[in-house]
């Protein structure tokens, strides 16, 4: 959320290190000089390390006021003394290959003496023109940054403390430069590239979409999208292309209708039951309905004991083999949320064995292999449980349960590297794991998995064919096992995308470049080869930065994730907050045909993305010969949950598309929450654009 808007504030998880590609030379300043470190003019790296300690805690240990001394802000005097600042030189060659990938990684380790929280930390770095390129405040015991362009000159790293002994806390710093060889990313041939239509909401509603979710009732056909406080259920003419809002969590009685720091949506696909979550600090108000919301019924809303009190995430499944609930319902639901109070750290899961009406003690999961950031819990058909990370020690990762969440492994992804946005797992009916993220490189990667996260393939770059440089909001689905849906954001823009310069000419008044669309990319061969298409050419969903960091930077409006479902039938729909709209929806705005910084008003809009044509994720629904499809549009569609399990069956969609597209292939494959309304950290760094 963002201060501004009294929604959540996120937090830049980042890595624990960078495994470069080629042999890593290592050099070690002394502390009196000035680090210097070199991108290479080939693929490899260089690093450089330093010493650093933050000194005794500057006043942020607290949840209701951030850097209240200053102490981030290197132009602030009166902050100085709780800060360490180290200036840190990068030189790259005169000119860079374009077809590697830059990837500068700028990052403090350090060993608390007690647990999480107690010595806690916040890196902010500054770019050789003063600005601030990005934040990153995780809640683990490394914070870092990574540059994806081949900018020189001297960077300033602040570190800055939430918390800390009397005697501050000791870092080591490094910066690592590297050129690395792009994933792999090739064309297809014979496939039928799906294409998909927006329907957006009306302009008066779902103002307030941003981290949307969204589920679809296999039963009923009902599509619901959580947008803040509000449930919607959403009716579609695909004839038409219109599409109907109907608010259904409109009951006073409702705790999920009130206020929130955090919201979700979980709608189990086979089973019809859909919850609605809301974080209140320590845990969660939530309902939960099996008649599509003419009726609820209220949920403990977490697990018993300690619980996370952020990034909740609802999702459920089957048992694995052997466990059963004990009210007859058939599927686990899971609970799953960040940071344990602000007490033990990491990030815990909670099992429900009463179809969500009640969660037993939670589990921590990552065991401090990860960072306590999460993506969207979700379990496979045979009872597998799946939490995706973007930071597991310098990669990217997932924690894995095959015993109803009371056990957890951490499997990290061999040729990711650490990234800032949530990753997206989802496996298919007979298993198959696919894991979507953004990588630190920019790059939308996607890897398989055919045992649980033990291997991988070799990692698809998805957004390659459109030249995508930076990606955020991986969300992932997968149907039948050789057939899986990755959507993203993506931009041929390269650099930071959290600096508030980012695509802007040098006066701030333009957008040159970071205009971000909704790319989906599938596999009808078990990730051997993907097809992408820009499921639509003509409507950017943002110009500009992607803030994933707290506070109250503008671009902060689309907040940590989008969502990602699939129908009974097999058609793919995403759940996105649309950030670039036209005077329909904004009377202020026009940044769909205007590039001018003043017609970007950085709305949070909400808006399904909707698969029309094109073989769906279920092979029994495909069309068996001539060019049409099994399933048709109309007033409803059937469903499954974004959060939930893939499996079911699905198929092949009427052909009313009206997308370009471009196939690829790749190779195999409470009360003081509420006022606060924050995530993780909140701190406000709109104010600090220059030094």
């Amino acid at each position: 959320m963002s201060l501004h808007r009294n929604r959540r504030p996120v937090v830049l998880a980042m890595g624990l290190g960078l495994a470069a590609t080629a042999l890593l030379a290592t050099t070690v300043q002394a502390a009196t000089g000035t680090p210097t470190v070199a991108l290479p003019s080939s693929p490899g790296s260089n690093k450089v390390t330093f010493n650093g300690t933050a000194p005794f805690n500057n006043g942020q240990a607290n949840l209701l006021f951030d850097d209240i001394n200053g102490a981030c802000d290197p132009n602030n005097p009166n902050g100085q003394v709780f800060r360490d600042e180290t200036h840190v030189k990068v030189t790259v060659p005169a000119k860079v290959n374009p077809v590697y990938d830059v990837l500068i990684r700028f990052q403090i380790d350090w060993k608390p003496l007690t647990p999480e929280p107690t010595e806690d930390m916040r890196l902010d770095l500054f770019g050789p023109n003063g600005k601030l390129v990005a934040s990153s405040d995780g809640s683990q015991t490394s914070e870092g940054i990574s540059v994806t362009a081949p900018i020189g000159g001297v960077y300033d790293m602040v570190v800055c403390a939430f918390q800390t002994g009397p005697n501050g806390q000791a870092y080591t710093g490094s910066v690592t430069a590297s050129l690395l060889r792009p994933p792999p990313s090739r064309t297809a041939s014979g496939v039928r590239a799906p294409a998909y239509h927006q329907f957006e909401a009306p302009k008066s509603k779902s103002n307030d979409a941003g981290e949307p979710s969204i589920g679809n009732n296999w039963k009923s056909g009902n599509t619901f999208f959580t947008s803040n406080t509000h449930e919607y259920r959403v009716d579609f003419n695909d004839k038409k292309k219109t599409s109907a809002w109907t608010l259904v969590n409109n009951k006073t009685a409702d705790p999920s209708n009130k206020i929130s720091l955090d919201p979700i949506g979980y709608t189990d696909s086979s089973t019809g039951r859909t919850f609605v979550s809301q974080l209140l600090f320590v845990c969660s108000g939530a309902v939960f309905t099996d008649d599509d919301f003419k009726s609820i019924t209220p949920s403990q809303g977490c697990g018993t004991g300690i619980n996370g009190f952020d990034h909740q995430t609802f999702g459920g499944g089957p048992y694995p083999k052997g466990m059963k609930s004990i009210t007859g319902y058939p599927h686990a639901v899971y609970y799953c949320s960040q940071a344990q109070a602000l007490v033990l750290g990491g990030a815990v899961c909670s099992r429900s064995d009463t179809g969500g009406l009640s969660f037993g003690a939670p589990v921590e999961i990552f065991g401090g292999k990860c960072n306590g950031i999460h993506g969207h819990v979700r379990v496979a058909p045979d009872g597998t449980v799946y939490v995706p990370n973007d930071n597991c020690a310098g990669k990217q990762g997932v924690a894995v349960s095959t015993d109803a969440g009371a056990h957890w492994t951490v499997r990290r992804v061999p040729d990711s590297y650490a990234g800032t946005s949530d990753p997206s797992v989802s496996a298919g009916r007979d298993g198959t794991l696919y894991f979507g993220y953004s990588d630190g490189t920019g790059r939308a990667k996607i890897a398989v998995s055919r045992n649980r996260g033990k291997t991988w393939s070799r990692s698809i770059d998805a957004g390659g064919p459109f030249g995508v440089h930076n990606t955020e909001f991986a969300e992932v689905i997968a149907g039948d096992g050789n057939r899986a849906a990755f959507a993203f954001l993506g931009t041929p823009t390269r650099g930071s995308t959290q600096s508030e310069a980012f695509g802007k000419n040098t006066a701030g008044t333009r957008f040159i470049g970071a205009t971000w669309h909704l790319f989906v990319a599938t596999t009808y061969d078990r990730g051997g080869h993907w097809t992408t298409v820009n499921a639509v050419p003509n409507d950017p969903v943002q110009r500009g930065c992607i803030w994933n960091s707290g506070g109250s930077v503008p671009c902060r409006n689309l907040l940590d994730f989008n969502d990602i479902t699939v129908t009974k039938t097999g058609r793919v729909m995403v759940a996105i907050a649309d950030g670039c709209v036209g005077p329909a929806i904004d009377p202020k705005a026009n940044c769909i045909a205007s590039p001018a910084v003043a017609k970007n008003t950085l709305t949070q809009h909400g808006a399904v993305i909707r698969q029309m044509s094109g073989k769906g994720l279920f092979a029994k629904y495909d069309v068996k010969s001539g060019g049409g499809t099994g399933q048709t549009g109309g007033s409803g569609s059937s469903g499954g949950s974004g959060s939930g399990s893939g499996s079911g069956s699905g198929g092949n969609l009427a052909s009313t598309g009206n997308s370009a597209v471009l196939p690829l292939t790749g190779v195999a494959v409470a009360l003081l929450g509420l006022v606060l309304g924050m995530r993780r950290r909140a701190h406000v760094v709109s104010h600090r654009t220059t030094r």
